[in-house]
Formats: C-alpha cells, sequence, structure tokens
C-alpha cells in the first residue's frame, strides 16, 4: 500500500508530522487514550457491580440466584460486543469512525444515567442504550489509533498497548470508586458514576478533535491499495476474484479469522472474572486483610493495576525485540498470551482445592491475586496485539468492519463465558478450572510451534517497513519509555 494513505481509506496521515508527536507518538493518540479511559471508566464501573448488584438482597438488589445473574451478564456482554458489527459498518459506509465515536458517546451517557433510576423497565431500557452506544464507540475509536500510525510503522503496537493501558486505568478506577460506591451505599448510586465518567469522556474527544485531523472521516470516494488490480509475478494485471477481493486479500482475511478463533478461546476463559471468579471471590475467598474486609468489586481492579504496571515492561520487551531484529509474529505472541492465561486457572484450582478441604470452607486471597496477574500478563501478550494485528493485515477498505467482528468475537465469548460459569455452579469449579487451564495451555503451544505456517498467510502485510521511518523508530521509542 501506498504510505499515504490510512485504515479508513482515505489519503493519509501528512496530518502526522505537523501535530507533533508526545512521548514518541502523535499527540491524537493520548486523546484516544483519555477518552477510552472514561468510556472504560463507565462499561467496567458497571461491568464490576452488575453480577453482584443482581444476586443482592440488600440496598436495591435484585435477588436473583448466581445462575440468573451469570446468563443476563453474558447476554448483555455478548450483544455489546455483537453490536459492534454494524457499528463497524455504519462507520465504514456512512458516519466515518469519528461521527460514530460521537454519536455512540452520547447513547453511552444516556443509557448509564438511566442505569441509576431504579424501576426494571429503566435498568433494561438503559442497558439496551449500553449496548448500542458501546456498539457504535469501541470498534471504531480502537481503528482510529491504527489510523494515526504510516504502515510499517514499528510504534503501532507499542502505540496500541499505550492506548490499552488508557483502558485499564479507567477499569481500575473504576473497581475502586463504583465498586466501592455501589456495595457501601448503593448499587444505583454506583451506576450513576459510571455515566458522569461517560460524559467526561464526549467532553474529553469533542475538545480534542484538533488532534485527529484526517483519522477516522468518511471518504467514500477515496481508492486505497484494496481497490486497484494486483499485479502477478510476471506484471500482469490481476483480476479481483470473489466478492471483489484478490486470492492474496482472502488469505488475509482467513489469518484474521484464525486470529478470533483464539480470540474466542481466549476471552471465554479471561471473562470468568466478572461472573464465576467474582462470584468466587465474594463467596469462597478470605478477603480480610488486617482486620478489614476487602470490597468483592475492588478484587475486579487488579486486572487493571496489574496492566498499569506491567504494561510498560511487556512494551518494553517488544521495543527492546524490534531494535534488534527479533519481532515476534503476532500469532505468536497470541499463543504465548494463551499459554500464560492457561497458568492462571492453574492457581485458580489451588483456590478451589483449598476451599474444599478448609475448616471455614474459604480460600487464601493470594491464589486470586497471582491468577488475575497471570490472566493480566497473558492479555498483554495477546490483545492490544490482536487490535494492531487487524489494522495492518485486514484489506483496509474493510477494516472497521473486520474490527465490529473482532468485537463481536469476543461478545460471543463473553456468552460463552457465562455458560461456563452457569457449568461450574452446577458441577463444581474445580473441575471447570482444570479443564481451561489444561485447553489454553496446549492451544498456545500448538500456535506457538504453527506461527511461521500460518503467518504466510498474512503475505508480508505484517512485516512491511518504512524505510524513512526505519532510522527514527528507535529515538522515538527511547522518548516514549522514557
Amino acid at each position: 500500500m501506498s504510505t499515504s494513505q490510512n485504515i479508513s481509506g482515505g489519503r493519509a496521515p501528512s496530518f502526522i508530522e505537523p501535530q507533533g508527536t508526545l512521548f514518541g507518538h502523535p499527540k491524537g493518540l493520548m486523546v484516544l487514550f483519555f477518552t477510552e479511559m472514561w468510556e472504560r471508566f463507565s462499561y467496567y464501573g458497571m461491568r464490576g457491580i452488575l453480577v453482584l448488584f443482581l444476586v443482592s438482597n440488600t440496598k436495591g438488589g435484585y435477588g436473583w440466584t448466581d445462575e440468573q445473574a451469570l446468563e443476563l451478564y453474558g447476554t448483555y456482554t455478548m450483544f455489546v460486543y455483537l453490536m459492534s458489527i454494524p457499528g463497524g459498518i455504519l462507520a465504514d459506509k456512512f458516519l466515518g469512525q469519528k461521527k460514530a465515536v460521537i454519536i455512540g458517546g452520547f447513547t453511552l451517557v444516556a443509557g448509564h444515567l438511566l442505569m441509576a433510576y431504579p424501576p426494571e423497565w429503566a435498568f433494561y431500557t438503559a442497558l439496551c442504550l449500553i449496548v448500542a452506544g458501546t456498539g457504535l464507540l469501541k470498534p471504531n475509536i480502537s481503528t482510529m489509533v491504527g489510523g494515526l500510525y504510516r504502515e510499517g510503522d514499528s510504534r503501532r503496537d507499542s502505540g496500541f498497548t499505550i492506548f490499552y493501558m488508557g483502558i485499564n486505568l479507567g477499569a481500575l478506577l473504576a473497581s475502586l470508586i463504583v465498586g466501592y460506591v455501589g456495595e457501601v451505599y448503593g448499587w444505583h448510586y454506583g451506576f450513576s458514576l459510571a455515566g458522569f465518567g461517560m460524559v467526561l469522556g464526549q467532553i474529553v474527544f469533542i475538545w480534542g478533535r484538533k488532534y485527529l485531523q484526517g483519522v477516522g472521516n468518511l471518504n467514500k470516494n477515496e481508492k486505497d491499495e484494496d481497490r486497484i488490480f494486483t499485479k502477478d509475478q510476471t506484471g500482469t494485471a490481476a483480476a479481483k476474484g470473489f466478492m471483489g477481493f484478490t486470492k492474496h486479500e482472502w488469505d488475509r482475511i482467513i489469518v484474521i479469522l484464525i486470529s478470533f478463533i483464539i480470540v474466542l478461546v481466549f476471552w471465554a476463559s479471561f471473562e470468568q472474572a466478572g461472573g464465576l471468579m467474582n462470584l468466587f471471590a465474594q463467596q469462597y475467598t478470605d478477603r480480610v486483610v488486617f482486620g478489614w474486609e476487602i470490597p468483592t468489586a475492588w478484587l475486579q481492579g487488579l486486572n487493571s493495576f496489574f496492566i498499569l504496571t506491567l504494561g510498560g515492561i511487556v512494551a518494553a520487551i517488544w521495543v527492546a525485540l524490534a531494535k534488534r531484529g527479533k519481532n515476534l509474529p503476532s500469532i505468536f505472541k497470541m499463543g504465548l498470551g494463551t499459554s500464560i492465561l492457561g497458568i492462571g486457572f492453574i492457581f485458580m484450582v489451588f483456590a478451589s482445592l483449598q476451599r474444599t478441604s478448609s475448616a471455614d470452607g474459604l480460600s487464601s486471597l493470594h491464589w486470586l491475586v497471582f491468577a488475575y496477574m497471570f490472566h493480566t500478563i497473558g492479555e498483554l501478550a495477546l490483545s492490544p496485539v490482536s487490535l494492531s494485528f487487524i489494522t495492518k493485515v485486514a484489506p483496509k477498505r474493510i477494516v472497521a468492519s473486520m474490527m465490529g467482528l473482532y468485537f463481536a468475537v469476543t461478545g460471543l465469548a463473553n456468552k460463552l463465558a457465562s455458560l461456563i460459569g452457569i457449568w461450574a455452579v452446577r458441577l463444581g469449579e474445580l473441575e471447570v478450572f482444570i479443564y481451561i487451564a489444561g485447553f489454553t495451555i496446549f492451544l498456545g503451544i500448538v500456535l506457538m510451534v504453527l506461527t511461521k505456517r500460518i503467518n504466510k498467510l498474512t503475505h508480508g502485510m505484517e512485516d512491511k517497513k518504512m524505510d524513512e521511518e526505519q532510522a527514527q523508530t528507535g529515538q522515538l521509542l527511547e522518548a516514549e519509555m522514557s
């Protein structure tokens, strides 16, 4: 692809250099960072207390059974991400990513603030608004991150990691603030705080649009490399194939679909955090530290805390490998992350064994801490890399749609996670933790072994470099880490 084109199909980023950089990255990254931070504050604030609210008999809770709560939680989180498909298509065809983020953001504000109103009709209406708003905002703001970088810019993976840290700063603040207010003062007070967080996110994005010129706009008439006839080795133009894509483009789509299988397994396992592991923390974990009982919702913040403390280390490892010309392929990183996630579930096996053998029926808190730490390391290896992988490999005119499909797969994984949680309620969590640990470790190893074969389907799109940028990469990355 020409280096003057961006992921939304428009002409590119002459705007990047004049706007300058901050910590070695385009200033627009910080705008998207803080916008997503507040959007995730609202989402994870609600996510952290939703199941606890549904099963609670106090402070306005509905008093549902564990199975009922897990079922609604899984259905809600599934549709939150499934709506990313129409959200991505609307952005690609009609709105552009920037307008989609603004419309989605205001829809989220309405939904989260309505959650503060107690009646059940308001609760279900609010869930629908949040689902619709997230579907517009989530895939498109992630796509805009990729649009800040020219093709082959080796800062892209670390840029997504920084963006990902914004997600988790919001999630950590939500766990501490929304979780505490919800458990101590009332669930609906917690929900209202999540809504105010979304208002701040909208303010940041609207103010910061001046740093996003040329990114996220709708450019229907522009043509990119993926619309032009390709040439075979003899120089003869090659006609487009099925549905207007060349064979090479179909190969790239196939490798993304393979990555989606990995994503499905990873998040179906990881998302036990908001359901099964959340209930395990509340019912079967000794949360008393120095005579004070830690609120259950605060443990949801461990994942975000570890991302903020370990994210820079993981980014530095990728940077160090890049400087030495040893870039690990995205598929390898995703396999590595999946195996590390599985190791985290081994600690949950130990927790289950301890709680079934202890006199008080409780397990030690440190098992959950270690589990969340390894889950976080696995997430850092897989999630930001998989987002970046889509923006590099997908045919450019469908990149927002592919990003929407990524989040849709994540939604299916959330529903699968709730079904696994219900299975654990009926059969016992020990067996479920053993199965998850064994399967994810095995799958990750298989992916790492087969990386070279799978990566051939990208036809070098992941490895393209810009010579003029390569000379500056070391200095820019050093500035970022300083």
